[in-house]
C-alpha cells in the first residue's frame, strides 16, 4: 500500500475545520482578539486578587479566554498533523505557539495569585461546582509553586521544553523511511503507517516478517537521535521536579493525575504479574490455529483466523459504529452522529501525516478526529476509540464548565476503550457459528485489549526503568533503551514471543514516552471501561450510570469518577477482575476453536 498525496483524497475523506474559523484570515483576527482580552484581563486583575469576588469575577472571565485559547490552539495544532510537509500548515503551527507562549506568560501572574490565595479564599471558592477542578489544582500546586518570576519565565521556554516531542513527531511523520522488500517476487512499499495499520498482521507470515525487518531498519537508522531527543525530555522532567520540591519525578508527573505512584506502580506490576500468563496463553493458541512452530515479535498481531478478517470501508464503518453503540441509549448516539455528515473526521491515508490517531476537543464547537483509514477491521477499532474520545468531550463540555470538563489522565482513556468493547460485544452477538464468535472474542483482545493493556503497559514498565535511571543520576543513550525495552518485552511474553534486537526498538514507534506518565493510564482506562461495561451488562440504569460519567467531566476525583459505575479503584479490585474477564475470554476461544475441530 502506497501513500498518496493528500490532494488526490476526496473531501469526504477529510475533516472540514469551518465550524472553527472559516480561514487562516479568520484564525489570524482570533488571535488578535484574544490578545486584546488578555491585555485587558491583565490590566483589571494583576495584583489586584484578594477576595473571594475578586476572584470569583477573574475567573469568570478567563473562562471566556481559555476557550478563545482552546478554539485557537486546536486550529493552529490540527493542520499541520495531516501533513507535516506542507508549509501553510506550519505557518499556521507556528502562529499558534507564538500565540500560546504569550498568552501563558501574560496569564501566567494569574496562577501565581491562585495558588498564594488565603486558604479561606480557595476553600469558598472550590465550594463553587463551576471551578471545583481548577481549585483542586490550585491546592496541589500550592506548595510547589515557584517565584512569579520564574514561573513567567518557564512559561515563556514551554516552547523550548517541549522541542523533543516536536522533534520525535516531525521525525516519525517525516524522516522514518522504510524500504521496499519483495515477497515471492512481488515488491511491497513501506511506511509508518502501511505497517503499522496493515503489514503486521498480514495472513503471509513472510510479508509479516520482510515488512517488520524493512520497519525496524527504517527505525534504527534514527536510534541515536531519538534516543537523544527522548533523554532532553525526560531531563528536562527530572529538572522541573527539583525546582519544584518534588520528591520525586513520579510526583512531579502524577500530581495533575490527583493519583499517587502506588496506583501507577500496581497497573504495571499486576498486569506484568497476572495478565502476562493470559496473553501468552492466547498466542500459544493462535500459532496453534495457524501452524506456526514460533512466534516472533513480527507474528504477535496476527488474527487467530487471517480468513474471516474483513475488508471494510469508510461507510460500512460508520454502520458498525453507530449499531454498536446503540446500547448506550438514543440521547448518546445524537450527540456522536453528526460525526460523519459534518465531517469530524480525517481518514485520508497520504504521505507526511501523523501515523497516530487522536480526538481533539475545541471547547463546545465539536470534536475532531485524526486517523488513516487502511480498510481494515483495526480501523473501525481506532474509529470508535477516538468516538468515544469525542463522545466524552461532547457530554463533559455540555455539562461542565471549562474548568471542569476535562478528565483526569489517569481515566481519560476509558470512554474509548468502552466504546471497543461495545463493538465487540455487538460483533459477537450478529454471529451464530463458534469461528465467526471467536473471531469476535479475538479482536476483543487484540484490538482492544492488546493495545491498551498490552502495548502501552509495556511502554509504561520500560518507562519506569528509564525514570528510576535518571532518579539515580543515571543517563542513557539509544544501546540502554534497547536493552531496557527487550528485558520488558521479554519478562511479559516469556517463551509464548521470540524477542529479538529488532523488537527492542519498540521504543521508537509511540510520542507517549514525551507526554510523562501517560502511557500506563490506558490500562488504568481500560480498568474503568471494563467497570462500566460489565456494569452495563448486568444493571438496567448500566448505560445511564455510564452517560453520567462521561457528565461528570472532571468535577470529581478520579476515585469518585470511578464509584459513579461502583468501581473502587482504591483497591486492585476492579483490575483483578478485569484480568479475570480476560482470561474468561481467552478461554472461551479456546473452547470455540474445540468446538470447531469437531465439526
Amino acid at each position: 500500500m502506497e501513500l498518496k498525496k493528500r490532494s488526490t483524497f476526496p473531501e469526504n475523506e477529510l475533516w472540514d475545520l469551518t465550524a472553527l474559523y472559516k480561514d487562516r484570515q479568520d484564525f489570524l483576527l482570533a488571535i488578535e482578539k484574544a490578545l486584546a482580552d488578555i491585555d485587558t484581563f491583565v490590566l483589571n486583575y494583576q495584583d489586584k486578587l484578594e477576595t473571594v469576588a475578586d476572584f470569583t469575577q477573574a475567573l469568570m472571565e478567563l473562562e471566556q479566554i481559555y476557550i478563545q485559547m482552546s478554539h485557537i490552539g486546536a486550529y493552529a495544532f490540527m493542520p499541520q498533523t495531516t501533513d507535516f510537509s506542507d508549509d501553510s500548515f506550519a505557518e499556521l503551527a507556528k502562529a499558534g505557539d507564538d500565540f500560546e507562549t504569550k498568552a501563558r506568560v501574560a496569564l501566567s501572574f494569574f496562577d501565581t495569585a491562585l495558588a498564594t490565595a488565603d486558604q479561606a479564599v480557595l476553600d469558598t471558592l472550590e465550594a463553587n461546582p463551576h471551578f471545583s477542578a481548577a481549585i483542586r489544582q490550585a491546592k496541589i500546586q500550592k506548595e510547589h509553586l515557584l517565584d512569579p518570576k520564574v514561573e513567567k519565565a518557564l512559561s515563556n521556554l514551554r516552547e523550548v521544553l517541549g522541542a523533543p516531542h516536536d522533534i520525535y513527531t516531525k521525525m516519525r511523520a517525516g524522516d522514518f523511511a522504510m524500504e521496499d522488500f519483495e515477497v515471492n517476487g512481488k515488491t511491497y512499499s513501506n511506511s509508518f503507517v502501511t505497517y503499522e495499520n496493515f503489514y503486521q498482521n498480514h495472513e503471509d507470515a513472510a510479508v509479516r516478517d520482510k515488512s517488520f525487518r524493512s520497519f525496524s531498519e527504517g527505525l534504527r537508522v534514527h536510534q541515536n537521535t531519538a534516543a537523544a531527543a527522548y533523554l532532553a525530555k525526560v531531563k528536562s522532567e527530572k529538572l522541573m521536579a527539583d525546582m519544584r520540591g518534588y520528591s520525586s519525578v513520579y510526583d512531579y508527573l502524577l500530581a495533575e493525575q490527583e493519583v499517587d505512584k502506588a496506583m501507577f506502580d500496581r497497573q504495571i506490576d499486576l498486569i506484568m504479574s497476572d495478565f502476562g500468563p493470559v496473553a501468552q496463553k492466547y498466542l500459544k493458541h493462535v500459532a496453534q490455529v495457524n501452524g506456526l512452530d514460533k512466534m516472533t515479535f513480527a507474528d504477535w498481531k496476527l488474527d487467530i483466523d487471517t480468513d474471516l478478517n474483513p475488508q471494510v470501508s469508510i461507510t460500512d464503518s460508520y454502520d458498525l459504529v453507530m449499531k454498536s453503540l446503540a446500547p448506550l441509549g438514543p440521547e448518546y448516539t445524537r450527540e456522536i452522529e453528526p460525526y460523519q455528515t459534518e465531517r469530524w473526521v480525517d481518514f485520508a491515508a497520504n504521505a507526511n501525516k501523523d501515523s497516530g490517531g487522536y480526538a481533539a476537543d475545541p471547547y463546545r464547537i465539536h470534536p475532531y478526529v485524526l486517523m488513516s483509514w487502511t480498510g481494515r477491521l483495526s480501523d473501525v477499532y481506532t474509529l470508535t476509540h477516538e468516538i468515544g474520545h469525542s463522545g466524552q468531550f461532547i457530554f463533559s463540555d455540555n455539562h461542565q464548565s471549562y474548568y471542569n470538563t476535562h478528565m483526569s489522565t489517569y481515566y481519560v482513556e476509558a470512554p474509548s476503550t468502552f466504546n471497543e468493547l461495545l463493538l465487540s460485544d455487538y460483533l459477537e452477538n450478529q454471529f451464530d457459528s463458534p469461528r465467526q464468535k471467536r473471531f469476535a472474542l479475538a479482536h476483543r483482545l487484540t484490538d482492544t485489549y492488546f493495545h491498551n493493556f498490552i502495548t502501552h503497559l509495556l511502554e509504561a514498565a520500560f518507562q519506569r526503568k528509564v525514570y528510576d535511571l535518571i532518579e539515580a543520576g543515571g543517563t542513557f543513550g539509544a544501546e540502554t533503551l534497547n536493552a531496557f525495552m527487550k528485558d520488558v518485552l521479554t519478562d511479559f511474553w516469556g517463551d509464548a514471543i521470540e524477542i529479538d534486537d529488532d523488537a527492542a526498538l519498540t521504543w521508537m514507534r509511540q510520542s507517549h514516552y514525551y507526554m510523562g506518565l501517560y502511557s500506563y493510564t490506558y490500562s488504568a482506562g481500560l480498568v474503568l471501561s471494563t467497570a462500566g461495561y460489565l456494569n452495563l451488562k448486568q444493571k438496567a440504569n448500566g448505560a445511564k450510570e455510564w452517560l453520567d460519567l462521561l457528565k461528570s467531566g472532571g468535577s470529581k476525583t478520579p476515585l469518585e469518577t470511578a464509584m459513579i459505575i461502583g468501581a473502587d479503584i482504591s483497591t486492585d479490585k476492579p483490575l483483578r477482575e478485569t484480568i479475570q474477564f480476560l482470561s474468561d475470554t481467552v478461554d472461551q476461544i479456546i473452547a470455540y476453536s474445540e468446538e470447531l475441530s469437531h465439526d
